[in-house]
């Protein structure tokens, strides 16, 4: 997923948030110059951060080409997988 201005990196052409494979709300931050990527980093809870940071900002989600809906869905997914192993 495309990160708005406010998570992007200085550097690069553009920063991506993938999310993890193992636990959905940790996420990878990814950093592109044309088709070579320049910068990763995994960073435990980056992608539930950021879809929170998304559903406060209408401006970012505009900008990412989300839904507030699309988002909200994402979230509360995320949340019950966190339920589910937190207990």
């Amino acid at each position: 997923m495309k990160a708005c201005k406010h998570f992007a990196m200085g550097f690069g052409d553009e920063t991506n948030i993938i999310q993890s494979e193992g636990y959905p709300w940790n996420g990878w931050l990814v950093v592109w110059h044309g088709d070579k990527q320049v910068y990763s980093s995994f960073q435990a809870g980056l992608f539930w951060d950021y879809l929170e940071h998304l559903l406060s900002s209408k401006e970012c989600r505009k900008e990412i080409g989300w839904t507030k809906r699309q988002v909200a869905d994402m979230l509360q997914l995320i949340e019950r997988k966190w339920e589910k192993v937190t207990g």
